[in-house]
């Protein structure tokens, strides 16, 4: 199931070949191009903003700015506002032909020419960089205690101005980034997180009943800790395993404030590590 070109070929030619030697797919998610355009005239209107900015400052047109929070301002929308309308239209632009395939055995990603097959079982890790604030995480427990699934439900995503990105890495090292134009981008990703959890978390759980550490990015753990960066903290000791804004905190019994932090973006497979907290702390307050 891997078949790539590298040749320019239409996307409807691509759907067509797929669809024909695979047979139609579950689902099919495509480039909402709506979603795409909003996000680059707001990126380019910034852009544009932000130089008219610079243009009325230098040429005097304008007086400089008196007062600290003016310059504040005036410099946040002199320097900072390119960055930000240049991402937004990178993140437009990188949205476009992209289409998403989604069979019982894997995805096929289509992207201006390359199909590219990711079969669940070659899946080894997965990232969301841009998890919505407001992502609920679920975790069904089964009747023995474990967790059946566990996932961030991600309908905020497609509302999020600076969108939202699931990376896939193959074991093979082959990435493919799927972002938020694409449409009905939440059902895509409960299901890439629920078969992504279904392979790896029965792997990972038995690595770590054997003495082996788990690494989450920046996070790792043993049966006995939990690390992040220099700070570790033993699993009867946390308390909260907890998401705040764009971070993981982890708490200790008793304390207010977290030992340690990291942020959501560096975590990989994070929907794995709260299944193995789960399991090790028993079904506690992990969000």
């Amino acid at each position: 199931m891997n078949d790539e070109h590298d040749q320019p070929r239409t996307e409807e030619t691509d759907l067509v070949e797929v669809t024909s030697r695979l047979g139609e797919p579950e689902s099919i998610h495509r480039t909402n191009q709506g979603s795409v355009i909003w996000r680059f005239v707001l990126g380019v209107s910034i852009v544009l903003a932000a130089s008219g900015l610079h243009y009325v400052l230098w040429t005097g047109q304008i007086g400089w700015p008196r007062g600290v929070k003016l310059w504040i301002i005036a410099l946040a929308g002199m320097f900072v506002g390119p960055g930000v309308g240049l991402y937004l239209i990178t993140f437009a632009i990188r949205g476009m032909k992209l289409a998403v395939l989604i069979y019982p055995t894997g995805l096929f990603v289509l992207h201006r020419g390359r199909v590219i097959a990711f079969p669940w079982e070659e899946v080894k890790a997965m990232q969301i960089s841009g998890l919505p604030e407001k992502a609920v995480l679920h975790r069904p427990i089964r009747p023995d205690g474990m967790p059946e699934t566990v996932w961030y439900d991600l309908v905020k995503s497609q509302r999020r101005v600076f969108g939202t990105t699931i990376i896939l890495t193959r074991i093979d090292g082959e990435q493919v980034s799927l972002i938020s134009t694409l449409d009905d981008f939440p059902a895509l990703g409960r299901r890439i997180q629920e078969e992504t959890f279904r392979r790896l978390f029965p792997v990972r759980l038995e690595a770590l009943e054997n003495g082996s550490i788990l690494e989450f990015g920046t996070l790792s753990c043993d049966r006995h800790k939990i690390t992040v960066g220099k700070k570790s903290l033993l699993w009867i000791e946390l308390d909260e395993l907890k998401r705040v804004a764009d971070q993981l905190h982890l708490k200790r019994t008793g304390k207010k404030k977290a030992i340690a932090k990291c942020e959501l973006n560096e975590l990989v497979n994070l929907h794995v590590l709260m299944g193995i907290a789960t399991v090790v702390r028993g079904d506690r307050s992990f969000s």
